[in-house]
């Protein structure tokens, strides 16, 4: 699929793609309109581009559920760096409440101790979204075994279920979590809970 083809059935007024991005930006406004997405169409171009980065010559089984997926999970990944950049405070505004008012700097604690709750649980709700998305590329084979590793099988327990050689195995998981790590990339989230899959 193309740009234009997928600008037609994605972005434009009235697809389902353009109600959810729309929909999700409106929930947000307040937000965004303090960064670089402070309108409408550069948040929509924003993720149009990382939509159109997909490699469609790789087989996906369900072209329709990824792209709506991705549109999903780009939508997520802007507001999370919306959410990082309001949490920086310069360091003269933070020895301003250190020295002369000691409650404000307590509010702005709370307020950034809320902030980083709610980006920790803006990546757990992405790791799982990004998952369900990565699995509509792969095998059942693939599905299986990656399952078993969300889940912390040991590579013993793993080879038992699926009969395999250790070797084998290892040869197996290597290509899934690079597989995976790509997936990532691609997607442009860099969330910490994703670390330990890299």
């Amino acid at each position: 699929m193309n740009p234009a083809e997928i600008n037609k059935k994605y972005f434009t007024y009235g697809t389902r793609g353009q109600k959810i991005i729309n929909n999700f930006y409106n929930k947000y406004s307040d937000l965004f309109k303090r960064t670089i997405y402070n309108d409408f169409e550069g948040f929509s171009n924003q993720i149009f581009l990382s939509v159109s980065n997909i490699d469609f010559n790789k087989k996906i089984r369900n072209e329709e559920a990824y792209i709506i997926g991705t549109i999903k999970i780009q939508c997520r990944v802007l507001l999370d760096k919306a959410i990082k950049s309001q949490k920086v405070i310069p360091e003269s505004r933070l020895n301003k409440y250190k020295d002369s008012d000691p409650e404000n700097s307590g509010i702005n604690n709370i307020t950034v101790n809320r902030q980083n709750e709610q980006i920790e649980k803006l990546e757990t709700e992405e790791f799982f979204h990004l998952i369900n998305i990565f699995k509509i590329q792969l095998n059942q084979n693939e599905v299986t075994l990656f399952n078993y590793l969300i889940d912390e099988k040991s590579r013993h327990e793993i080879a038992d279920e699926i009969h395999l050689k250790l070797n084998t195995l290892d040869t197996q998981i290597r290509r899934l979590r690079i597989k995976f790590s790509r997936y990532l990339k691609k997607t442009g989230y860099t969330g910490k809970i994703f670390d330990k899959y890299n």
